[in-house]
């Protein structure tokens, strides 16, 4: 029988009732993924989940959450080059892949912010490269699909910016005094002088075009989560610079292909009395039950008040942490309702029949993991599988 976790929570309050443990099975635990997988991307259609690139490379797996043998199944691999960060959006019962951080092509000697669009029929097994580009490079961004046709994508980094950081890495490898000025240089900006991609992109497969949605009135972010139900996007946390998070919580409503945002950003309440909250990027986050969680994710303790006396360098000298902690947002409140079994970032998120699978991802010093958790809200409580 499956071990599960299930913790009970007051609606008053933050604070967690003991663990319990039960053999009663409230959502159903998947296999472990066949390979460790960090920075990749994933999505779910017709009840089947796919899930490659980042540490996986060029492969990519699928599960049957309708087969009764739930197993991990290679499909064909993907054909663009390898990358990290790409996001995977179903439209058309089929599987968009867009952007990444890798490199353009086998020659290319840095990485890039890139912009190319790939498309995978599951009925065929077969990948194409779709015949367009996105209007900006494709790096930490989000995304979700809105219907059968069009996807909205938000943020990311600036394609120059970036792909030049890289470009003068490389110029200067061979020069290590040069090479540390141009680390220091890059790291030691304000969030506004980087740029981070504040436009509101729609893409729509039915006839391959781009569309400006408009411009968010919040700084760009990378790296954020994004959870979507109903009308309602949320936008959750992530970077307004490289080593920078930000706390805050944007929600926006879907009308009429247009977001109008809330005026006033929720936030993510402390981790623990006497850690204060520094916000996280490549965090999980979906839908359970109708209540919206939020999982892992990492961060640099200390940068935010760091970056609040101007030591724009803010996470330098600190050290990366991921972390651990469940938030629930719960009679319009943001809490602290429960703990991974290990701290964890950077996977994919699958919502599916109130529960949410986070597959894969990277805990302690980066190590990428294949591990596949199971959250589900039932009865007021967060079961853990």
């Amino acid at each position: 029988m499956n071990r599960i976790k299930k913790i009970s929570y007051s609606c008053l309050s933050v604070m967690l009732v003991s663990a319990i443990f039960t053999s009663t099975s409230f959502a159903e635990k998947l296999p472990n993924l066949p390979v460790t997988f960090k920075s990749g991307a994933g999505t779910i259609s017709e009840n089947i989940i796919y899930v490659g690139l980042g540490t996986a490379g060029k492969s990519w797996y699928k599960l049957d959450l309708n087969s009764s043998k739930k197993q991990w199944e290679r499909i064909a691999d993907f054909p663009g080059t390898p990358r990290d960060q790409a996001i995977a959006l179903e439209l058309n019962n089929d599987i968009y892949i867009f952007g990444g951080a890798g490199k353009e092509n086998e020659n290319s000697e840095t990485i890039s912010a890139l912009t190319d669009v790939y498309r995978y029929s599951p009925k065929e097994n077969k990948w194409e490269k779709i015949n367009t580009r996105a209007p900006y490079g494709l790096v930490g961004h989000t995304g979700v699909s809105i219907n059968n046709d069009q996807a909205i994508i938000l943020g990311g980094v600036n394609q120059q910016i970036f792909d030049g950081y890289f470009v003068d890495l490389n110029r200067t490898k061979s020069n290590e005094s040069e090479n540390k000025k141009i680390i220091s240089d890059y790291f030691n900006k304000p969030a506004e002088g980087y740029f981070f991609n504040r436009n509101i992109m729609e893409y729509n497969a039915e006839n391959n075009q781009w569309r400006l949605l408009g411009i968010t009135p919040f700084n760009g972010t990378a790296g954020s989560a994004l959870a979507y139900n109903g009308n309602k996007i949320t936008l959750i946390n992530g970077e307004i610079k490289p080593g920078l998070r930000t706390s805050e919580v944007q929600t926006a409503t879907l009308k009429n292909t247009q977001l109008q945002w809330d005026s006033v950003a929720q936030k993510l309440p402390d981790p623990t009395p006497n850690q204060p909250q520094d916000g996280l990027a490549g965090a999980f986050s979906g839908y359970s039950m109708h209540t919206l969680l939020v999982a892992g994710g990492a961060n640099f303790p200390g940068a935010q008040a760091n970056y609040a006396q101007q030591h724009y360098f803010a996470h330098q000298g600190l050290e990366k942490t991921w972390h651990k902690e469940i938030y629930g947002f719960i009679n319009n409140q943001w809490k602290v309702i429960g703990e991974l079994p290990l701290p964890l970032g950077y996977g994919v998120t699958v919502s599916y029949d109130n529960s949410l699978y986070l597959i894969g991802g990277e805990t302690n010093k980066g190590e990428a993991v294949n591990s596949v958790i199971t959250l589900t809200m039932k009865d007021k409580q967060l079961i853990i599988e």
